[in-house]
């Protein structure tokens, strides 16, 4: 061994320690397997992501039930003040709700009968002989127009030819209402989740709707998917539109359940398929309408649109030529 030169032994010892304290220090290779975080899996990262989104839908739709109930018990209240209940849905001939002054009705209801007798008022101040009208359509079921409503075999119709008061509020029709969570409760155990993404409106709030279509797409193409005021079902509060009242829900399962269920409930598919020129609305799957279910199923079996079954029109006066009196 030259002079100067480390012992070679000694050398790799000092090497070893050096390599063995680096490797304690390190805390990297110092942790025991048993102490590492545990690693989250991408299934199990997806599956909490879902179940916190249910849970969040799940809040949020108690929340938008909650403020309808509140609406509807608001709106019920003050229309309890202002006119007696609305005749039975299913066919009873009952008296029909007083709802201030009373738009004429279609040239083509008119007839000469008197005017009710329980009116005790002036000549001047009787409402015109027209609103207390009654005949039969053209399939020959009794149409009757009291107070400016029009009745079909006892059935409240507003459609382009039939129009309701101004002052007509009935709200939500407590039947339709009842058929409709019967209807939503056994199309979710089918795995099916329905709810009333419109259901009774006003007259003015009509109004508001009409004038933003007109204004977003123009008179002529407006009148094929929304109502004027005055001539909407959804004023008569047996009428609602169930989701997503879009073209987007045509297809979907949600529509199909409802195209194949909705009589057993009471309900028809008011603006059906291929009956546009007779309706005077677009295919709209959304949209139900409450009969009852003997009605209901009388007409679906029959593969009309309610203006085919009973017998009448729906064309505004200005686009058949007629006027009023």
């Amino acid at each position: 061994m030259a002079y100067g030169e480390k012992p070679k032994v000694k050398w790799i010892r000092e090497e070893e320690l050096r390599t063995e304290r680096f490797l304690m220090s390190d805390n990297r290779y110092n942790r025991e397997p048993a102490k590492r975080k545990k690693q989250v899996s991408r299934k199990e990262l997806v599956l909490f992501t879902r179940i916190k989104a249910v849970f969040c839908m799940f809040l949020f739709a108690v929340a938008v039930v909650v403020c309808v109930k509140v609406v509807q018990g608001v709106t019920q209240s003050d229309a309890i003040t202002t006119a007696p209940p609305t005749p039975d849905a299913v066919g009873n001939k009952g008296d029909a709700a007083q709802a201030g002054v009373p738009a004429d009705p279609p040239k083509e209801t008119q007839t000469t009968t008197q005017p009710p007798e329980d009116s005790d008022s002036s000549k001047e101040e009787q409402p015109d002989k027209k609103d207390t009208d009654s005949g039969v359509t053209k399939n020959g079921y009794k149409i009757e127009v009291k107070d400016g409503i029009t009745y079909v075999d006892g059935i409240v119709i507003a459609n382009k030819s039939y129009p309701l008061p101004k002052d007509y509020n009935p709200g939500m029709n407590e039947d339709a209402q009842a058929a409709f969570d019967k209807l939503a409760a056994d199309a979710y155990n089918d795995g099916i989740y329905l709810f009333i993404c419109s259901g009774y409106r006003s007259y003015d709030m009509q109004t508001e709707l009409y004038n933003g279509y007109v204004a977003d797409w123009g008179k002529k193409k407006a009148d094929t998917f929304s109502a004027r005021p005055g001539y909407s079902e959804h004023q008569t509060g047996y009428a609602m539109d169930i989701n997503d009242a879009s073209d987007a829900f045509i297809g979907t399962p949600e529509a199909n359940w409802l195209e194949k269920h909705c009589t057993d409930y009471g309900f028809i598919i008011r603006y059906k398929k291929d009956k546009e020129s007779i309706t005077g609305y677009k295919y709209e799957p959304w949209h139900l309408r409450y009969l009852g279910v003997k009605l209901a199923k009388k007409v679906e079996k029959s593969g009309l649109c309610l203006e085919e079954y009973f017998g009448i029109d729906s064309a505004y006066a200005e686009d058949t030529g007629k006027t009023k009196n």
